[in-house]
């Protein structure tokens, strides 16, 4: 599961910061006038809660400028050809929500991230936001790759070895055919994951690895060569710089995905628009007030936005989308009396 969001924003600054982050993204496109300009100075001047959003907005801004210019652009293209400035607005209000409700700072989550961000620019296989692949590799396992994954399959004559920059894989490990049989290894940034004639997904989230093994059992080592753990079938385990945490039950819904659903089980709305947002571009957030409610039952990742509407119609919620890529789930107001 990705990284849970930081504290909820009470309902006052959680919209103040959507409209900085809508001025953020007016005074940065190309077609920003000296009306947008003037209009903003009174928009930050009218409050401290305003000048506070503003400044928020701007730290995350300036940790962003922390990654070459290059690089930056390299970022705003993967969402591919040149959008137009409305879109690429847009774009940049999601970078920064996402930056922002993760609790992560910007330059610390490059810092740590870099090189796998760098490797997965130039990663033999590679997924789009959204989409869903299975591949069958050379020695039979069967490979899964989420939404938003990057990785390098490398088999040689000693190892079989899959370097896993971001995202998320599901593998269905197959015997090796050659003697003496290849380790089937994932590698992350935090460590390696030997498979052990098993099923099991792998994903990066940012200051840990988390494994979940579904059939067999997975060796779990850190990258600075510390004690190796077992982690058997029906449990998950964080990987992380220099540790590994205890194991605790592994969600048995955690790999619908390579069915194209998600299958909640009494989960959040908060936790499950985690989820969902990884398979959509832009900023998908509830309200702090309907952050509580429970879903069930299981939900087509081919149209996210069908799922959004789905939410409404089952819940006591509306969808508010102040941009196509800003998306919040808010409470539905009571009908007034006639």
């Amino acid at each position: 599961m990705p990284p849970k969001p930081g504290p909820a924003m009470p309902p006052a600054d959680y919209a103040i910061l959507q409209e900085a982050a809508e001025w953020f993204a007016i005074l940065r496109a190309d077609d920003a006038d000296p009306a947008d300009q003037q209009a903003w100075e009174r928009w930050h001047d009218l409050s401290a809660g305003h000048r506070a959003a503003w400044r928020r907005v701007e730290a995350v801004s300036a940790e962003f400028q922390a990654v070459s210019g290059e690089a930056a652009r390299q970022a705003l293209d993967t969402a591919g050809p040149r959008q137009s400035d409305a879109t690429r607005r847009s774009m940049v209000k999601g970078l920064l929500a996402l930056c922002l409700a993760s609790g992560l700072g910007g330059a610390a989550l490059l810092r740590r991230d870099t090189r796998s961000w760098v490797a997965s620019l130039n990663a033999g296989e590679k997924t789009a936001v959204g989409a869903i692949r299975q591949l069958a590799l050379a020695d039979g396992s069967q490979l899964w790759l989420n939404t938003a994954t990057a990785l390098d399959i490398d088999f040689s004559p000693g190892l079989r070895r899959i370097a896993l920059h971001g995202g998320e894989i599901y593998i269905a490990s197959a015997r090796d055919s050659q003697q003496p049989a290849r380790p089937l290894v994932v590698d992350t940034v935090h460590g390696r994951l030997r498979a052990l004639g098993t099923r099991f997904s792998v994903q990066p989230q940012g200051d840990a690895t988390l494994l979940a093994v579904y059939e067999g059992s997975v060796e779990v080592a850190p990258r600075d060569g510390g004690m190796a753990r077992i982690v058997p079938a029906g449990q998950q385990v964080r990987l992380g710089d220099g540790f590994i945490g205890e194991p605790f039950a592994a969600d048995p819904n955690g790999a619908a995905w390579i069915e194209y659903r998600l299958q909640p089980e009494q989960m959040r709305l908060d936790d499950f628009l985690v989820q969902l947002s990884r398979y959509r571009r832009g900023h998908l957030s509830c309200a702090p007030e309907v952050a509580h409610l429970r879903l069930v039952g299981s939900y087509p990742l081919a149209d996210t936005d069908r799922i959004l509407a789905a939410l409404e119609a089952t819940l006591p919620v509306k969808i508010h989308r102040l941009h196509e890529w800003w998306v919040t789930v808010e409470a539905q107001l009571p009908q007034s009396k006639q």
